[in-house]
């Protein structure tokens, strides 16, 4: 009922109704008067009828076009001011959508959208400069405190190793922090598409593990692998998932208490992949679940008790790559149970997705590239 109730009010609102309506009128009071007036009018008097119809339906279709202008292509005019406006000097205005035409409904509200996205990123903006300052500004800090300790000399010759130690690692922290940053400002401006391609999901993690081993050792950890076949064909940018899985994989490190394991998990439902990535750290309340894809939000305050550093960038850079590619992910945690972080890739379908390949040139070429093939293959 409802959808039949907002088709007509779409109609009754339409270029097309108004053109009826004029029809009618025109019809009603010129043609329809003429219909009993012309037969009745003597022969050298219909000219002077034909006249006054002709100039009775250039008036009529003159009003309909005024009215017309000023009840929707006025409207669409001052939109298109305010939009103007806002571009040129910030100047945040809604308009309230009541016309009589769908075209100044979708303006005005695609308008009053603008305006809230407008909203949305001075406030943004306003968030992030304030937390991008907090965060430089605290190991910048720390290295000028330290730094300084030690070209005053009030720094003992057994101290001196011990600051410039926290230094660098200060340093390094406001490295990855600034890295970070950059890889979210280039997701955010989309000057970095998505290069999609066949790869193995299955190896992306493999190699992932294989880079953590120091940390792991480190913190006496193990990763179990648990793969639902030896290879899992996806359709995705595979420099980006890789980082996706290096995000997850650091987290579950960092929270994760020694001698204690990770999981990294693949099943298949369908088309879609889904990778799980699981601790058995320190967990994630209900509450801060929602929090933790925030820019800047320092997840060992909500996991762990331990004070773990990090740019609080991951998990924003994280959800950003798994929005573009149009997939999801989730977490499911509880205080002390660890951490579940779930996401989901396509399957590889030949029949759907295309892949750039090269071609051959011709036929000399071609047994040429296989002889050199061959005997690289010998070589080895």
């Amino acid at each position: 009922m409802k959808t039949v109730i907002s088709a007509l009010k779409r109609f009754f609102k339409s270029h097309i109704f108004r053109s009826i309506i004029a029809a009618v009128v025109i019809f009603s009071t010129v043609f329809f008067p003429m219909i009993f007036a012309y037969p009745n009018t003597a022969v050298e008097n219909r000219g002077v009828i034909l006249v006054i119809v002709i100039f009775s339906c250039l008036f009529e279709v003159f009003v309909f076009i005024l009215v017309t202008h000023l009840t929707v292509y006025v409207k669409i005019s001052d939109a298109a001011k305010n939009l103007d406006s806002m571009a040129r000097d910030g100047d945040l205005k809604r308009s309230e959508v009541i016309s009589i035409d769908n075209t100044v409904d979708e303006v005005l509200t695609a308008l009053n959208a603008t305006v809230d996205a407008y909203v949305r990123l001075e406030q943004a903006q306003k968030s992030f400069v304030a937390s991008a300052s907090h965060e430089l500004r605290s190991p910048l800090t720390s290295v000028q405190g330290f730094l300084q300790a030690v070209l005053d000399g009030t720094a003992t010759d057994a101290d001196r190793e011990k600051y410039l130690q926290i230094a660098l690692n200060e340093t390094k922290r406001l490295n990855s922090l600034i890295t970070s940053m950059l890889d979210l400002s280039r997701l955010e401006s989309g000057k970095n598409p998505l290069i999609m391609n066949k790869f193995d999901i299955n190896d992306v993690i493999r190699e992932v593990a294989a880079r953590f081993e120091p940390s792991l050792i480190k913190k006496a950890l193990q990763i179990n692998v648990d793969f639902c076949r030896d290879s899992c064909y996806v359709y995705a940018d595979k420099d980006k998932i890789l980082q996706v899985v290096i995000n997850l994989v650091d987290n579950a490190i960092k929270y994760s208490p020694s001698y204690s394991r990770i999981l990294l998990i693949t099943n298949i439902h369908e088309n879609k992949v889904y990778v799980t990535v699981r601790d058995f750290g320190y967990g994630i309340s209900k509450k801060d679940q929602m929090l933790i894809w925030d820019r800047f939000y320092m997840t060992d305050r909500s996991r762990t008790p331990v004070k773990t550093k990090g740019s609080g960038l991951g998990l924003s850079i994280v959800k950003k790559i798994i929005d573009e590619h149009g997939e999801v992910i989730w977490v499911e945690s509880n205080r002390g149970a660890g951490a579940t972080f779930i996401f989901t890739l396509t399957l590889f379908d030949s029949n759907k997705h295309k892949l750039k390949t090269g071609k051959i040139i011709s036929d000399d070429l071609s047994d040429e590239t296989a002889n050199i093939s061959k005997a690289d293959n010998v070589g080895e």
